[in-house]
């Protein structure tokens, strides 16, 4: 499974003296693209589990056991991804629920 860096979350033009590099493609360290590339993450390992039981299905000549670690590094990625975004629904909840 891929590291998954978590770093800082900065608001506009202040940033910290000392930051740490940012792994990934995306230049741009919002929220919102972190976000969109852990997601993209997720999806790749779970296109390389698919790709991973096509082949085992298909009997062709496929390693059973990095098949399995691929499924299981989707299946982990992916339940790590829910609880993210059942901890931002309940964030976003019970900021609605605050009374202004």
């Amino acid at each position: 499974m891929a590291d998954f860096a978590i770093s800082a979350i900065t608001t506009g033009a202040v940033a910290p003296a000392t930051s740490t590099p940012r792994v990934g493609p995306s230049t741009d360290t919002g929220f919102g693209a972190t976000l969109n590339g852990m997601l993209g993450e997720v999806n790749d390992l779970q296109q390389k589990a698919q790709d991973a039981t096509v082949a085992l299905a298909a009997d062709r000549n496929v390693d059973t056991a990095q098949a399995l670690v691929a499924i299981e590094k989707a299946n982990i990625s992916f339940q790590f991804a829910l609880q993210i975004r059942n901890k931002l629904l309940e964030a976003y909840q019970e900021v609605m629920r605050m009374q202004v």
